[in-house]
């Protein structure tokens, strides 16, 4: 086994290489991920120093180090150090609980810690231990008011606890505080749309833009929100620039898609969902989706195997079933389409479109009691399904016989 300097040494240099910080934690952008190797080798540094230290845990005083020579000699501040790379390596890889016990143990021995303190609530947001985060980032402020990081970790922290109003409250005061803070105006935007403030989302994303013009994933939310204002031109435009940044943003593709259906393009639409779909192989939602555009197109043996892959990547999943069993209706396999239609109602019982869909394959059929049963329950969920009905070929010859023996009946 190495020494305790050298292990040391050995971990401070890996989380170094892969920017973690030795003091502060720098955390990893979402989806960076550290190569494997350089995890196992930290799993094993830990593992060896908890064989040194036993039940004990590095920490500020002093008290631990005393009890070997092998462990350095240098005072609290030497030993504040080396508890801090134990500890962002147990958060490097994980071990949250061992993390946080350091970090508290060295707030106990320094309350004025600010690298312990920032630690410690980044701990908590990835053990999801939110409200313990805000609480930690809170104190941190009390000490260091002007720390735009800290603002801006509470307000991730806020935002996780569905606390809107208070998460755009920290960002702002991040972006006061570091006025080039590119993150917080990104997650401020994400916020207000969220929020339904799609207006300010879109003057959000732009300074974003302005400040990084290739982050795809800002020119995506932008489209979102410009989708949200009826501008969809513009939203596809913003989505085609997500695609051009980053060219497997699947999600690009997939909201372009969904806005070329909205818009009636449907062989954009279906071009667009098999991109998504061969970066997303497993999306159930996006075979559904390019389903309805292959019907919308007249293709329903497409359809029905679109369908079929969307309900064998998501168990119970009642659209994408109702929706096979329309096409098998329009395929003339009205037993395979009534049989879908009633696996969605017993998924979803309250599905008005399976409702709908039930009601006038009854019609078709002739079995006017149960179309009514259905017509009816679609239109309690839906009230303007009615509207639908009356003007189905189907369904409007059935509304207008019911009113025939009401009047009767009268």
């Amino acid at each position: 086994m190495s020494s305790f300097d050298d292990m040391l040494t050995g971990l401070a240099r890996l989380l170094a290489d892969n920017g973690i910080g030795l003091d502060r934690l720098t955390p990893r952008p979402r989806g960076n991920r550290m190569p494997q190797e350089d995890r196992e080798s930290i799993e094993s540094i830990l593992d060896d120093l908890d064989v040194i230290l036993g039940d004990r845990v590095l920490h500020g005083s002093g008290s631990q180090a005393a009890d070997s020579e092998e462990q350095p000699n240098g005072g609290v501040s030497e030993d504040r150090a080396s508890a801090l790379v134990y500890a962002n390596g147990c958060f490097s890889v994980r071990r949250y609980e061992a993390a946080s016990e350091a970090y508290i143990q060295l707030l106990e021995a320094d309350r004025s810690d600010t690298s312990a303190g920032f630690n410690l609530g980044l701990c908590h947001l990835r053990e999801r231990r939110h409200g313990d985060a805000v609480a930690a980032f809170t104190d941190l402020l009390q000490t260091d008011p002007d720390m735009a990081e800290a603002c801006y970790q509470r307000g991730n922290a806020y935002d996780d606890l569905d606390e809107g109003d208070l998460a755009l409250a920290d960002y702002s005061r991040a972006i006061e505080l570091k006025p080039d803070y590119l993150q917080a105006y990104y997650n401020r935007g994400v916020v207000l749309a969220r929020l339904g403030r799609h207006q300010e989302a879109v003057e959000e994303f732009g300074i974003v833009i302005g400040m990084q013009p290739s982050l795809s994933n800002a020119h995506l939310n932008l489209g979102a929100s410009l989708d949200e204002l009826d501008r969809h031109d513009d939203a596809i435009a913003a989505y085609t620039e997500a695609v051009r940044c980053n060219p497997d943003n699947a999600n690009a593709y997939f909201n372009r898609a969904r806005t070329h259906y909205f818009l009636g393009y449907i062989q954009e639409t279906i071009d667009d969902y098999t991109d998504a779909i061969g970066l997303a192989p497993d999306d159930a939602e996006a075979f559904n989706n390019r389903g309805l555009a292959h019907d919308a197109a007249g293709d329903y043996q497409k359809a029905v195997e679109d369908y079929g892959e969307a309900m064998a990547l998501r168990d119970g999943f009642a659209e994408a079933i109702s929706n096979r069993g329309a096409a098998l209706e329009a395929l003339d396999d009205l037993k395979g389409a009534l049989e879908d239609y009633q696996s969605a109602l017993s998924l979803a019982p309250r599905f008005a479109a399976a409702h709908y869909n039930a009601a006038r394959l009854h019609a078709k059929l002739g079995d006017l009691d149960q179309c009514l049963v259905h017509l009816e329950e679609a239109v309690d969920v839906e009230p303007g399904l009615r509207d639908e009905a009356t003007r189905d070929d189907n369904l409007g010859w059935v509304l207008k016989l019911r009113t025939l023996k009401e009047d009767l009946a009268r």
